[in-house]
């Protein structure tokens, strides 16, 4: 499905011309796939997690082995876990023509919109995770564990937007959360935009590669 922003427009009188696209996340999280089977007793299991996690990305901020719980964090660049969908802004003004196109989740975006009404803007967007996960380890038998990562997103994002004809610009801070296989939408702009984030799995697929 494809979202067309209302920002297309062309100013015939002096030559300029704009159009603003946002295209939905398309890369979701599968049902399951925050858990997994090992054949190996679940203490084995916790023994290697620990060490393995901690050569990771993430900080470990409690663990309880005896029931089974090691809560961890990430904070840093969302595009390597959560799909927000892509941005294409197109621009073309005395300086000639610009295309920018960039996934919805990159960390850090500089781009120009061409407001028909108003005239050219460049914005400072600005995008971060905090992801809280609870890994969950449970014995179904002498050697079986059922290993199960439940994540919290926490997304953030800051725009700074600065209409080139002045120099008063104007900054917003939203939040959005959802749990693992979810996904959420940033509250609307003033003329009804709108886009949203999705768990792709791959924070948790990359927690339960680490204690396998």
């Amino acid at each position: 499905m494809r979202i067309v922003l209302a920002l297309a427009a062309v100013l015939t009188f002096t030559g300029c011309a704009g159009k603003l696209d946002y295209f939905p996340p398309t890369s979701l999280a599968t049902a399951g796939a925050n858990s997994k089977l090992i054949e190996r007793p679940r203490n084995a299991v916790w023994d290697k997690a620990i060490p393995e996690l901690g050569k990771q990305y993430f900080v470990i901020n409690n663990l309880d082995r005896s029931s089974g719980i090691i809560n961890i964090s990430y904070t840093g660049d969302p595009e390597f876990y959560i799909d927000c969908g892509r941005i294409v802004s197109y621009v073309k003004n005395a300086q000639g023509e610009r295309t920018y196109d960039f996934a919805g989740a990159k960390a850090q975006q500089r781009y120009e919109i061409m407001n028909p009404s108003v005239g050219l803007f460049e914005v400072d967007r600005r995008m971060n995770l905090d992801g809280r996960v609870n890994i969950i380890f449970e014995e179904l038998g002498p050697s079986s564990t059922r290993v199960t990562a439940n994540t919290r997103y926490v997304v953030a994002r800051t725009q700074t937007i600065r209409n080139v004809g002045n120099n008063f610009p104007q900054t917003t801070n939203d939040t959005l959360t959802f749990n693992s296989g979810g996904r959420a939408s940033f509250p609307p702009a003033r003329d009804g935009r709108s886009s949203e984030c999705a768990a792709t799995g791959a924070l948790e697929d990359a927690i339960l590669r680490a204690v396998e």
